[in-house]
C-alpha cells in the first residue's frame, strides 16, 4: 500500500547544535534521560516563509556513574504546518509529532555513532512525550506564576 505525505505537518529543517557521546565498554547499561524543549518560531532567509519549530535537549546518563553510554544533544527542526489548523492545533501538532519525530531521529544519531558498545547498550528506549509534554507545559506555567 502505497503512503500519502501529511499534509498537516512536514520538518523543513534539523540542525544539530550540539552532539557530545561518551562510550564505556565496561560502563553500566541504563539509561537516565533528562530532556527539555521550547517552541520556536522564525522567517526563512527570503523573508516570507514564517516557520514554527522545537529546540530540544536530550541528556541521557548525565548525573550516572560510570555509565556505559553518555550523551548530550541539542537540536533545532523547522516545521511546515497547516495554516488552516488554529494557532492551538498547530502548536499541538508540533510539540507532541515534532518531538516524537526528533526523538527518534536523537535515537537514530546515537546508536550509529556508537562504535564499541553492543545495541542492547546503544538502542535508547522509547518514551512517553505526552507526559513529558505535560509535565514540562506545567513547569513553564508554574515559571511564568512566579514571575508576576
Amino acid at each position: 500500500m502505497k503512503l500519502k505525505l501529511s499534509t498537516i505537518l512536514q520538518l523543513k529543517k534539523v540542525q544539530v547544535e550540539y552532539f557530545k557521546l561518551e562510550e564505556n565498554i565496561e560502563g553500566i547499561n541504563k539509561f537516565l534521560l533528562d530532556a527539555d524543549f521550547l517552541p520556536i518560531e522564525f522567517t526563512a532567509r527570503d523573508g516570507k516563509k514564517q516557520y514554527k519549530g522545537i529546540s530540544f535537549t536530550l541528556k541521557v546518563n548525565h548525573r550516572t556513574k560510570n555509565p556505559a553510554l553518555k550523551a548530550e544533544i541539542k537540536i533545532v527542526a523547522a516545521f511546515d504546518v497547516d495554516k488552516n489548523l488554529s494557532e492551538e492545533e498547530q502548536v499541538k501538532f508540533i510539540l507532541y509529532n515534532g518531538l516524537s519525530i526528533l526523538y527518534g531521529i536523537i535515537r537514530g544519531m546515537i546508536f550509529q555513532a556508537c562504535s564499541i558498545l553492543p545495541p542492547s547498550m546503544r538502542l535508547l528506549p522509547t518514551v512517553n512525550i505526552i507526559d513529558f509534554i505535560k509535565s514540562r507545559l506545567q513547569k513553564l506555567k508554574d515559571e511564568d506564576e512566579l514571575k508576576k
